[in-house]
């Protein structure tokens, strides 16, 4: 199982809908795809999205705007242009949730009414 994956599991989360831990193996897929320039992953069907400017994070968090949940790698951008407080500021003003999922580059952004059920 891969470390994400062990992640997901522990919070008893798969995809983008509720769902009921079971005891079954939960695996993490990877698919890459290239649209625009950008590199998208997928861990357990949640997208992950690298932002490399607020401009693009921005874009990105539009999927939360319409009810997705996704997962934000800050890996490949400078956190120091103010671009966690916009996520912070987005995160309480639509009230959905933020789960840092490692040590500040791993971010699973839940919309209003989306839980993780454990």
């Amino acid at each position: 199982m891969s470390f994400m994956g062990g992640i997901f599991k522990a919070l008893g989360f798969e995809g983008e809908k509720k769902v009921k831990t079971t005891k079954s193996k939960t695996k993490a897929s990877y698919k890459f795809k290239n649209k625009r320039g950008r590199r998208t992953d997928q861990i357990d069907g949640v997208p992950v999205y690298y932002p490399e400017n607020l401009e693009m994070l921005k874009s990105f968090l539009e999927f939360v705007k319409q009810k997705k949940a996704i997962i934000i790698s800050f890996e490949s951008c400078d956190k120091n242009d103010g671009i966690m407080d916009f996520l912070h500021g987005f995160v309480f003003g639509t009230q959905a949730r933020s789960v840092l999922l490692n040590d500040e580059d791993l971010y699973l952004i839940l919309p209003e009414g989306m839980e993780i059920e454990e």
